[in-house]
């Protein structure tokens, strides 16, 4: 199965996905972008990544789902659609019209990538405990939360209907409970 978790900052996918590979060690698992292109992506002082820098997560990401075929069995951190929230959340950092252009440019592009995969798992704000690293903003955090919900959960791209889209599952409640259910989603149970 080819699994996807997306979340805000500090939701708590990579405990999540720690504990699920320790269950499943035949899975592989692809770090989110940054991981890879961290030097490469230009931040804003105030919240994420400028339009170019995320332009290149945006990418990498889709390139990453993209090697992968049905029956591989992968988790990702985070999904295509983890990037296209982050530039909807950007308002207050990004020069005016410049979200509606890269959401416009880029929905295509992760309604084909979200075909490559067979579950995304979001895992929304909450009060779980997860401390937020030092300089990270709660309102940005916040603002990614509330527009991967309308993306993944209420469909706002309208990109999630057809027949090769992924089932989007969302998981809330502590790291015990959200394991115990991607466990019960990867077997069909």
């Amino acid at each position: 199965m080819r699994i996807a978790v997306a979340g805000s900052h500090s939701t708590g996918k990579s405990t999540l996905i720690a504990a699920f590979l320790a269950k499943r060690p035949s899975y592989l698992y692809e770090p989110e972008a940054f991981e890879f292109l961290a030097d490469e992506v230009e931040l804003t002082e105030s919240e994420g990544p400028t339009p170019e820098g995320l332009e290149l997560l945006l990418e990498h990401s889709v390139a990453a789902v993209g090697r992968y075929r049905h029956g591989d069995s992968v988790v990702f951190e985070r999904s295509p659609m983890d990037y296209l929230a982050y530039a909807a959340a950007s308002r207050r950092s990004w020069p005016s019209g410049s979200i509606e252009g890269f959401l416009s440019k880029h929905i295509t592009l992760v309604q084909a990538a979200l075909s490559d995969l067979d579950l995304v798992v979001f895992l929304p704000v909450v009060s779980n405990g997860i401390q937020l690293r030092e300089g990270e903003n709660r309102g940005f955090r916040r603002r990614v939360d509330a527009s991967l919900r309308s993306a993944l959960v209420d469909d706002e791209y309208d990109v999630l209907g057809g027949s090769g889209s992924p089932r989007v599952v969302e998981l809330p409640g502590n790291p015990l409970r959200q394991l115990s259910r991607l466990l019960e989603l990867e077997t069909g149970t």
